[in-house]
């Protein structure tokens, strides 16, 4: 049996089957990505912000409706964002085109809404200088000035989020339309358990997602995904080796240590 817990990895759209604890998120999130041609997504690290968007988000839209471009700076952020326009582009792109051209070039090859996604926004801010930043500000200022349908998701942790100032003078916006990632509360989290293992058939004692999540956090209302699914993946792994021959797994208490 494959695991249906993500250990470290993202989630993405594949894995909206196994996709819990999130759903008023999802919703929030959906709402306000129609509020305005960008969105700014922050949290601290390990909140699953980038799952947030690209599993939970993204299933909530059509596939007539969505044409998600995901960007990291890479080595530039120009760049990359380049190299994505042309990895989503079925009429070849040219090297003395715009940015502007490529985009649009995109749009009318798949004739759907371009949502521009640039996970871990923050690498700019760390790695990028001077004159990549303001090219890569200019470049979005064109884009919302645009008539293009295209909406920017900028997902960024939180404790970069002034860095976003650096925008704000070209951009006035940037600020008016953000979404914080919260931790994951402890009921949440039990269905972020159950779920996966329903959909897996992974059979569970009585009360055992509560204990686990208890264990993880004892004293307060919050759990650390990460940790959740660290520990969820041993859980897995330890079963697996328990119960070698056996058709199903059983996650039982005894497991929880």
């Amino acid at each position: 049996m494959v695991s249906p817990f993500k250990f470290l990895d993202s989630f993405t759209l594949t894995d909206r089957n196994i996709f819990f604890g999130r759903d008023h998120e999802i919703s929030e999130l959906y709402r306000k990505v129609f509020e305005s041609k960008i969105l700014l997504v922050y949290g601290i690290s390990g909140t699953g912000k980038s799952s947030l968007v690209n599993c939970g988000l993204a299933s909530r839209f059509d596939d007539s409706d969505w044409l998600p471009v995901s960007v990291r700076r890479g080595s530039n952020i120009i760049e990359s964002l380049e190299v994505a326009f042309g990895k989503q582009s079925l009429t070849p792109l040219k090297k003395n085109q715009t940015i502007i051209n490529k985009l649009q070039s995109v749009y009318l090859d798949h004739f759907k809404p371009v949502y521009l996604i640039f996970d871990q926004f923050e690498e700019l801010f760390i790695f990028g200088n001077r004159e990549e930043k303001e090219g890569f500000i200019q470049i979005i200022k064109e884009i919302l000035e645009s008539e293009i349908h295209c909406r920017i998701i900028f997902i960024i942790r939180e404790e970069f989020l002034a860095g976003m100032t650096e925008f704000e003078e070209k951009l006035p916006e940037i600020f008016t339309n953000r979404f914080r990632v919260e931790k994951m509360k402890k009921g949440s989290a039990i269905s972020a358990v159950d779920g996966p293992c329903t959909v897996a058939g992974i059979k569970t004692d009585e009360g055992f997602s509560e204990e686990l999540i208890n264990n993880l956090s004892p004293a307060g209302n919050e759990i650390e995904l990460t940790y959740l699914q660290i520990y969820l993946d041993k859980i897995f792994h330890l079963s697996s080796n328990e119960q070698t021959g056996n058709s199903e797994l059983i996650f039982s208490k005894e497991l929880l240590i």
